[in-house]
Parts: C-alpha cells; structure tokens; sequence
C-alpha cells in the first residue's frame, strides 16, 4: 500500500515566549484527531520537541513532526482544514519550518 510520509521541522524565533512554544506543542497534539484522524486518512502522526538542538544551516529545529497520510487528497484536505489553518497562522507570527512529502510504501497491516 502507498501512502505519504509528510515530515515537518519548526524553529521558533529567538524571543519567542515559552507559552507560546508550549500552546504550539498542545496544538499539535491534538492536531491528528482535530482534523478527522484516521477516519480523514491521517494513519501515523507524531511531533515532539527536537532532541537534536545543534545548529543548523542558520537555524535550530526546536519541533518535529511526523506523519503519514493514506493518499494525496488526505494531505490536501489536512492543510485546508481549519486546525491546521488556525495553527499556521499562529506560527507564521513566530517561527519557520520546513515541510517535506515522500511516497512511502506501507508495510501491510498498517
């Protein structure tokens, strides 16, 4: 079986309060189930604060997130979802990140 494996790094800027690095942090826990869970295709998802805080090209990763979506279309309908809008737009105010999204092939069972 197919499916993406959506990866995401978020760098907080310097200055950025901890409440609001922590109410990020809850955002995103709640993400998955905010916007339909496996049910909107969203199979696997994780984010965690960085283990790894070297810097790197400029920047420290301080959130890492992980995720796998069924197809495409969940993806798509998972970044329009108004939780994930909502959390953008706060971390537009006070981070950058970087997205990536590979095909994955899934073990069966998964």
């Amino acid at each position: 079986m197919k499916a993406l494996l959506h990866t995401a790094h978020i760098s907080f800027y310097e200055g950025t309060p901890e409440e609001t690095k922590q109410t990020i942090f809850t955002m995103y826990q709640t993400l998955p189930d905010d916007c339909g869970g496996v049910d909107a295709g969203i199979l696997f998802w994780r984010t965690g604060w960085n283990l790894d805080l070297r810097e790197k090209v400029g920047k420290v990763w301080h959130l890492a997130e992980t995720a796998v979506f069924r197809d495409p279309e969940a993806l798509e309908a998972f970044r329009v979802h108004p939780a994930h809008v909502k959390l953008t737009t706060l971390l537009r105010t006070c981070a950058d990140w970087i997205v990536s999204d590979i095909e994955v092939e899934l073990p069966l069972g998964i």
